[in-house]
Formats: C-alpha cells, sequence, structure tokens
C-alpha cells in the first residue's frame, strides 16, 4: 500500500473517527459520500477532497489550507466564519454554498457552479474566480481585495443579479464582468477595473468609485 493510499479516507464512518481523533490534516479523502454531517471546526490542512459529497455538512470555523477540491459537492454547505487558504477548486458544484464571515486568502476557485452563494460580510484577498458562475451570489458587507473573476474561454464572467451592498472592494480585476442588475447600494470601489463591464439595470444608488477604469462601461438603465 502506497503512503497516499494509507492516508486516504473513503468513508463516512472513517472520515468521523479521524474527525474525533483530531487527525484529517494532510489526508485525501476520496469518492465519499459524507452529506449533513456536522465537521465544525475540523482542520483540513493540506487535504485532497476527490469526488466528494458533503451536501448541507456544517464545516464552519473549518480550516482549509493549501488543499485541492476535485469533483467536490458542497450546495448548501455552512462554512460560517471558515478559513480557505491557497485552496484549488475546480469542477465542484457551490451552489448556495454559505461562507458568511468567511477569509479566503489567495484562493483559485474554478471552473465551478457557484449561484447564490452567501458570502455575506466575508473576507476575499488576492482569490482568482476562473469560470465560476456567480449568478445571484450575496457578497454584502464582503470586503474583496485583489480579485480577479474571469469567464469562459473568450466568454464573460457572470455576477448577474449578485449582491454588493455595502461591500468594499480594493484592486478588484471586474473587466468585461456581467454584473447586470447587480445591487451595488453603499458599495465601495477603489482603483477596481470596469472596463467594458455590464452595469444595464445595476443598483449604484450610495456607491463610490474611486479611481476605478471605467471605460466601456455599459450602464444602460443603471440607478445612480
Amino acid at each position: 500500500m502506497s503512503e497516499e493510499e494509507g492516508l486516504a479516507i473513503e468513508s463516512r464512518h472513517e472520515l468521523l473517527q479521524r474527525m474525533a481523533e483530531g487527525d484529517l490534516a494532510g489526508r485525501t479523502l476520496r469518492d465519499l459520500a459524507g452529506e449533513s454531517l456536522a465537521l465544525v471546526g475540523a482542520d483540513l490542512d493540506g487535504n485532497r477532497l476527490e469526488r466528494v459529497d458533503l451536501r448541507g455538512s456544517d464545516l464552519s470555523r473549518a480550516r482549509l489550507e493549501n488543499s485541492t477540491l476535485v469533483s467536490v459537492d458542497l450546495r448548501r454547505a455552512l462554512w460560517h466564519g471558515a478559513l480557505w487558504h491557497r485552496v484549488h477548486a475546480s469542477h465542484c458544484d457551490l451552489t448556495e454554498i454559505d461562507l458568511t464571515a468567511a477569509t479566503l486568502l489567495r484562493c483559485e476557485i474554478g471552473p465551478v457552479r457557484m449561484p447564490r452563494a452567501l458570502m455575506r460580510g466575508a473576507a476575499l484577498r488576492g482569490t482568482r474566480f476562473l469560470t465560476a458562475e456567480l449568478y445571484g451570489a450575496d457578497l454584502s458587507g464582503a470586503v474583496l481585495t485583489r480579485c480577479q473573476f474571469t469567464g469562459y474561454g473568450d466568454g464573460i464572467a457572470s455576477l448577474s443579479r449578485a449582491i454588493l451592498a455595502g461591500a468594499a472592494l480594493v484592486e478588484v480585476d471586474l473587466a468585461g464582468v456581467n454584473l447586470y442588475a447587480a445591487d451595488l447600494r453603499g458599495a465601495l470601489l477603489v482603483r477596481c477595473d470596469l472596463r467594458g463591464t455590464n452595469l444595464c439595470e445595476a443598483d449604484l444608488r450610495g456607491a463610490r468609485l474611486v479611481g476605478c477604469f471605467t471605460e466601456g462601461a455599459d450602464l444602460e438603465g443603471a440607478v445612480t
């Protein structure tokens, strides 16, 4: 048995046992059905998750660092106050994931499905969303610093109908992003790239743009 196979967790029972023993870090979770589990405060440093189902699980205050997620189902999973640091997530379903007050540092997210994700009050720094579908995502009150949103090939990244009310965005790359009908009421944008951004029908009441690049931005029907 290889060292990697020896560290692999492939059953719900073993996952819970390792969690209770504080022995999850550095392991591979593979082909595992773990929906609706209580994994509050889990230490997932250095983990690799492959084809894992964690739908509806509670991972509040968990630490996910230097980890890789491939084909992981995190629909409606709770990550309240969690830390994601240098996480690479691809081909995952993060529909309605709840990252309220979480911290995401230097992560690379995508390609993933992430519609209606909740990131209220979250802190996102140096994180790249690559081909991430963020339709209707709620980032109200969040702080985004030096983050990037890119689309599918020559396509555009979608944040249509996203909620960014009261959020602070500093040096965020939103060039060409679809922010159709987004809620940006009271948001603060500092040195952000909004060139070619679709802001049609967006609500910009009370929003402040400081030193932003706005050439080619489409504001048709926007409320200011």
